[in-house]
């Protein structure tokens, strides 16, 4: 017997995704910036080009992670909006 696709039975369950991996890796990269912040203030000698080369590939890096997740933040409220939207017309 073939399988009627046009009406939902229930069986096809979806779970979430989670964000809990992105957060993570901007702790981490929050965490490494910090780290190398307080390594650069502890130093009484001048700050080397070569830390702060480092420092701002850390803060890019950061950057970057931040605005992944707020993109796939936005994505998801985007999509479900438009869901919910077409389930209440």
């Amino acid at each position: 017997m073939a399988q009627d696709d046009s009406h939902f039975r229930g069986t096809n369950i979806q779970s979430g995704f989670s964000v809990a991996v992105l957060f993570s890796a901007i702790n981490n990269a929050s965490i490494s910036a910090k780290t190398k912040l307080s390594a650069i203030r502890s130093r009484t000698s001048a700050i080397s080009i070569g830390d702060m080369f480092e420092m701002q590939m850390l803060m890019n890096h950061l950057s970057q992670l931040s605005d992944m997740a707020s993109s796939v933040v936005s994505a998801s409220n985007t999509a479900l909006q438009k869901m919910s939207g077409a389930i209440a017309r």
